[in-house]
């Protein structure tokens, strides 16, 4: 879609002594014509004021009560410069989360771009399973290693969690870990979390671990019928396709878990929503000693494993 190119600068900017200046704008005002502006390019409302609101909440670092009660106040300049841009990347189908450049994961703002994938809820549930077993065990100080650690969410996040806790995120992308190495310098963790430029373990053939996590990519690659645009569009597809229906990279960590776990170690997997069945017979043939447990998200469909080995 089209617009005239003085839409936004008509609006709020005026001319004195010659010279264009800035116009006052409220919150309020710069929210209706973001969202004029998205839902005239055909956007749901309602997904519209969503990513309007995330913009307007991550960029001034308030709540969402605080913005609602605060949108008559005027908008700073700063931000009113962008704005226009910011609603131009959204009109493109560009994720929010990559306008703004940072993303909510675990209470806690990552620093995110198109080099990583975006942090979602369902991964939350994985770090919420470390987590609660760590805790029923009374293990305070694990060894953590996170397979395609991306963004770092999960080490950094498990790390925060657990102020005693030592580990290692790998990734094959070098892009991905400096945006890693951005959210590990914003946390403070560089003493106790490495990232390291590794194909699956081969950057730590030698060493054992008490806890391995991964959410490696495992969608199949021909997959994208299933998922939303602006993922197939502007989210790394390394970060998401693998061969082997999806299942190549589980594959190729079932035949390492045993050499790279501790005796008594755990290693826990985000999956697809129709790979239960077959992943879990796969860890089980690999591992026949080992417990292998299939857990479900909150809207009940299969998404994470769990692989307990034998003492």
């Amino acid at each position: 879609m089209t617009h005239k190119k003085t839409d936004w600068q008509q609006s709020h900017r005026s001319k004195q002594a010659g010279s264009e200046k800035p116009v006052p704008i409220s919150l309020l005002e710069a929210r209706k014509w973001a969202l004029k502006e998205l839902t005239a390019a055909g956007l749901d409302a309602d997904e519209a004021s969503d990513n309007i609101d995330f913009l307007l909440t991550g960029a001034l670092k308030v709540n969402y009560g605080m913005l609602r009660a605060n949108l008559t106040r005027q908008m700073h300049p700063w931000l009113a410069k962008r704005w226009p841009t910011w609603i131009a990347q959204l009109l493109k189908g560009v994720p929010a989360q990559y306008v703004l450049g940072q993303a909510p994961f675990y209470g806690r703002e990552f620093v995110v771009d198109d080099r990583v994938l975006i942090p979602r809820p369902e991964t939350e549930l994985l770090v919420d399973w470390v987590l609660t077993d760590l805790k029923a065990k009374g293990e305070q100080a694990p060894t953590i290693l996170d397979v395609g650690t991306g963004s770092g969410a999960i080490i950094l996040t498990l790390a925060q969690e657990l102020p005693a806790a030592r580990g290692i995120g790998l990734d094959i992308s070098l892009d991905a870990l400096a945006v890693a190495k951005k959210n590990r310098h914003q946390f403070e963790l560089a003493n106790r979390v490495g990232l390291m430029h590794s194909d699956i373990f081969t950057a730590v053939a030698n060493q054992r671990f008490d806890i391995i996590v991964s959410n490696p990519p495992y969608i199949r690659p021909d997959g994208q019928e299933e998922m939303d645009n602006s993922v197939v569009t502007f989210e790394p597809d390394l970060a998401l396709y693998a061969p082997n229906g999806g299942k190549a990279l589980y594959e190729r960590m079932a035949h390492g878990l045993e050499k790279q776990l501790t005796p008594g170690g755990v290693a826990y997997f985000e999956i697809g929503y129709d790979q239960g069945k077959a992943l879990t017979k796969l860890f089980q043939d690999q591992l026949p000693t080992a417990t292998v447990t299939l857990k479900q998200d909150l809207a009940g469909l299969d998404r994470l494993i769990r692989v307990q080995l034998k003492k």
